[in-house]
């Protein structure tokens, strides 16, 4: 019983952490997840867990790592806004997928999307590739697409 006790008192303590150190690491960071974003979030999972299921390990340490973690994330996210060199090697730049309604096929090989995925996001935006000014895959995995402007007729007078 006295083990139960210290588990659920652990695992409340590494909950509270995890969320104040989520919710210090911005809005950004969870909303737009880069791959970077995502290795952080899976190593404090892991720093969390560690210290919910292994009594013998100190708690301090648990919440040591999973701080210095979201602390190291902020400070990237800090510089990444500063330096937009640092961004492109952390977060990734976005890849051209169409242009002016063209598909380029070995960009889709390169980012490992099928010519499928991608008629399926076109068909979630309602639109076709010749339809499309350009479309990228950002650094987050979302595609982005910008439609051709429309050339509205001259009226007819008369």
């Amino acid at each position: 019983m006295a083990e139960l006790a210290t588990l659920i008192y652990r695992t409340g303590i590494l909950y509270i952490v995890a969320l104040i150190v989520f919710r210090l690491m911005g809005k950004r960071t969870l909303a737009k997840m880069g791959p970077f974003d995502f290795a952080v979030i899976i190593m404090i999972g892991e720093a969390v867990a560690i210290g919910m299921e292994d009594t013998k390990t100190p708690l301090m340490n648990s919440i040591g790592i999973t701080v210095s973690l979201g602390v190291l994330q902020f400070l990237l996210t800090w510089l990444n806004v500063r330096f937009r060199w640092l961004e492109k090697i952390t977060q990734g730049v976005p890849s051209q997928l169409i242009m002016d309604g063209h598909i380029d096929e070995q960009k889709l090989i390169r980012e490992r999307v099928s010519t499928a995925d991608l008629r399926m996001e076109l068909r979630q935006k309602d639109t076709q590739p010749t339809d499309v000014k350009e479309a990228r895959l950002e650094p987050t995995g979302k595609i982005s697409i910008l439609k051709k402007s429309k050339k509205s007729k001259p009226k007819n007078k008369g």
